[in-house]
């Protein structure tokens, strides 16, 4: 909601006020304060400031937002100016176009009233944007059209790129392709009790994700190493041991004696040609020991000897050659050992003496196989682990057991881009679907998908798993609890970051990004259900996208809708579930409105069956995991169904944690499961000239004879159109609380 000042407010509820609105136009230099003509529909003297009563009409200005989509909109506004001889300045405006250039520059639309005074304050700011360059005109009218500020403000991301300047020994490939923007934690898998990293160093692998790094240079001379770039601003942290090459479907860490890294800068570097690739067994030839091949570390299986050998058995599978082998090694991880004498065996000829409780090794299988066998890569089929203890009696535990190959790859791999411009599919879903009775309605609707806008490229990249973009010291003074030395993982504050940093924008409404955001009672934890702590995002931006369609993808991951304000702010505005909604920004006078419709969202908009794709990976570019749920009494012939099963499928790319997935998509089943109320009505007067879009209203002396589909008129309504001229305002809103 605009923060018009108490005067104007007052004002405006009075029957007998008298509306109006002044106009800024700037032209050449509008960075200069001076540089503008002012314009009413009747001259207006407001201090030193005039405003020459030369509009013929005005246009309306409208905001709206897509209830199903996260998207915002506003329209473009016109204005006609009287244009006949001195008009203006002795003449006509047309004749001020050959020293004064109004296209692409600045206006600004200020709200008053007969009783007010000093019109163009901030808190009577009303809109602003850009002037369109097709100003047309006759002897008698000048048509302007007022665009707003998305076109200014939103460009193309990643913004940073790999230039020939500043990157002169780049692969030719990688010039002018984008260096990525990462966020969120992609480091070590939580969960699954302690990873160990020494012995076999299994944190090399078990770690959440891998994202791209754009390599910047492919030999440095002078550091004799190979560089790439995961971000262009600093990052919260990478490792040495997790940077990786990618081939065959396998992510292969390269020594952590040969890589180097740098938060600050970033960069990572790798130089040598030793990489090592994790292979998962199997369980072998029924044989049943799952807790030692589940990806796991705080569940076991046991072996026991009392004279005899007691045995775990394995499969090896299928392993694509991928390069010259350098060795082949079991990498086991034990938990607590019982006993005082006893013998490993893995394999059938490699022989270990235990060590201590809770530690792991990685232990050479190549004498098991032949020559033949390692220049061929033949080393499917079985292994087993034994313990035999021929004093006493001995147990083990083995929490996860798995294979490492360690070899030098034949080439690096180039990362194939199918996408070099990522765009959103325009009619993959919306809130008014439009009904075709010869198709019926679509039963499957794809959200969040992107199609190529250009041909397909190939870049050079490596990978690594670390943690992503950090807070920058805006951060500090609010009410959010974070501080600069966090990563960013909350979508909410992931978006203002790319505001900041990628757009070079301050102009944002902070309580309201605090309000969506903040940790400890964000409203983006409502919609989830869950605690704001536990929501987690974390993405790599590697391909070339438009800013807005960015925010709007991120917007249908975290249910918010951002918008640019009519006061220039960028604002942000989180739904929540039904029962969290507990006060309004404005009640609504029944009794000075025109109700003009009651109406519900289409059926088309019914959504009872959600599947969540997420877990992106980078290597394979596809979603690896995904979440469904779905609500039989909307699928039902009951009052509050639909008989039908209609699906929704989103593609959440943004999303690597499994409960942050599960809580997405139950959230969009509670949106979209059922229809929804819809109220349009009209207000004579421009009393509620100060909403926007998203703001939250109810209703005050409804008139008790006319219910709201059989119920009694409550709850609260969002606004999702809303149309503002000098005399009304024209709004429709959405119910979403009861």
């Amino acid at each position: 909601m605009l923060n018009f000042d108490s005067a104007l407010s007052d004002s405006l509820k009075l029957g007998n006020t008298t509306s109006f609105w002044v106009l800024k136009l700037y032209y050449n230099d509008d960075t200069d304060a001076t540089n503008y003509i002012g314009v009413s529909e009747i001259d207006r003297l407001d201090g030193s400031d005039f405003y020459h009563g030369i509009v013929s009409s005005w246009g309306s200005y409208q905001q709206s937002l897509d209830f199903f989509n996260f998207s915002t909109r506003t329209g473009n506004m016109s204005v006609k100016l009287i244009n006949v001889d001195r008009s203006i300045l002795g003449g006509r405006f047309s004749d001020l176009f050959s020293t004064k250039n109004f296209a692409n520059r600045k206006w600004e639309l200020f709200q008053n009233t007969s009783q007010t005074s000093t019109y163009d304050t901030s808190a009577r700011m009303i809109a602003q944007g850009v002037i369109a360059g097709d100003i047309s005109y006759n002897v008698k009218n000048v048509g302007f059209t007022l665009l707003d500020l998305s076109e200014k403000h939103h460009k193309q991301l990643p913004t940073s790129i790999v230039d020939s300047d500043t990157y002169p020994n780049a692969p030719e490939k990688n010039i002018n392709k984008p260096i990525p923007m990462t966020y969120g934690d992609f480091h070590d898998q939580t969960g699954i009790g302690t990873i160990p990293t020494s012995g076999g160093q299994f944190d090399r692998y078990f770690t959440k994700s891998h994202f791209p790094a754009i390599v910047t240079d492919e030999w440095s001379s002078s550091d004799q190493n190979v560089q790439a770039k995961p971000d262009s601003v600093a990052i919260h942290r990478l490792d040495s041991k997790n940077i990786y090459t990618y081939s065959d479907d396998y992510f292969s860490a390269c020594s952590d004696a040969n890589t180097t890294e740098n938060e600050s800068t970033p960069l990572i570097t790798y130089k040598g040609g030793v990489w090592r690739a994790y292979i998962q067994l199997f369980d072998y030839d029924g044989y049943d020991f799952p807790n030692v091949i589940d990806g796991k570390f705080n569940t076991n299986e046991t072996l026991s000897s009392s004279g005899s050998y007691d045995y775990i058995y394995l499969g090896i599978p299928k392993i694509p050659k991928l390069g010259t082998l350098i060795d082949i090694k079991a990498m086991l991880s034990y938990g607590n050992f019982n006993g005082s004498s006893n013998i490993w065996t893995i394999g059938t000829s490699t022989n270990l003496t235990w060590g201590n409780d809770n530690s792991s090794e990685s232990v050479s299988l190549l004498a098991e196989y032949t020559s033949d066998q390692e220049e061929s890569w033949d080393f499917e089929g079985s292994t087993f682990i034994a313990l035999q203890d021929n004093v006493g009696t001995s147990d083990v535990e083995i929490n996860q057991v798995g294979i490492e190959i360690s070899f030098k790859p034949d080439k690096m791999v180039m990362k194939k881009i199918k996408e070099q411009y990522e765009i959103p599919l325009s009619s993959v879903f919306a809130g008014g679907i439009p009904l075709d009775a010869s198709e019926g309605l679509p039963r499957i609707v794809l959200k969040t998908r992107t199609r190529t806008l250009t041909y397909p490229s190939e870049i050079d990249v490596i990978y690594f798993s670390g943690t992503g973009r950090k807070y920058g010291s805006w951060i500090n003074s609010r009410s959010s609890t974070y501080s600069d030395s966090d990563y960013i993982e909350n979508p909410i504050y992931i978006i203002e970051d790319m505001i900041r940093t990628e757009l070079g924008l301050t102009s944002l409404d902070t309580d309201m990004f605090d309000d969506s955001g903040d940790y400890n009672n964000g409203h983006i934890g409502d919609i989830y259900d869950d605690a704001v702590r536990d929501i987690k995002f974390a993405m790599s931006q590697y391909k070339f996208i438009n800013s807005k369609d960015f925010i709007e993808k991120l917007g249908q991951q975290c249910f918010s809708w951002v918008y640019l304000s009519g006061d220039g702010n960028f604002k942000i505005r989180t739904l929540r579930r039904s029962g969290d909604y507990s006060s309004a920004d404005k009640t609504i006078d029944f009794s000075i409105i025109n109700l003009d419709n009651i109406s519900r969202t289409q059926l088309g908009a019914v959504r009872n069956d959600i599947t969540i794709n997420y877990n992106y990976n980078y290597g394979q570019d596809q979603n690896l995991s995904h979440i469904n749920t779905s609500d039989g009494t909307s699928q039902g012939t009951g009052v509050g169904g639909i008989q039908e099963e209609f699906k929704l499928e989103l593609d959440a790319d943004s999303i690597i944690d499994e409960t942050t997935a599960t809580q997405l998509a139950d959230a969009y089943l509670t949106i979209l499961k059922d229809r929804k109320e819809i109220i349009d009505f009209t207000c004579l007067t421009p009393r509620y000239n100060d909403l926007e879009i998203g703001d939250i209203i109810n209703f005050s002396n409804w008139d008790s004879n006319i219910s709201i589909y059989g119920s009694a008129m409550g709850g609260y309504w969002m606004i999702t159109e809303i149309s503002k001229s000098i005399k009304s305002t024209k709004i429709k809103v959405i119910k979403v609380s009861t």
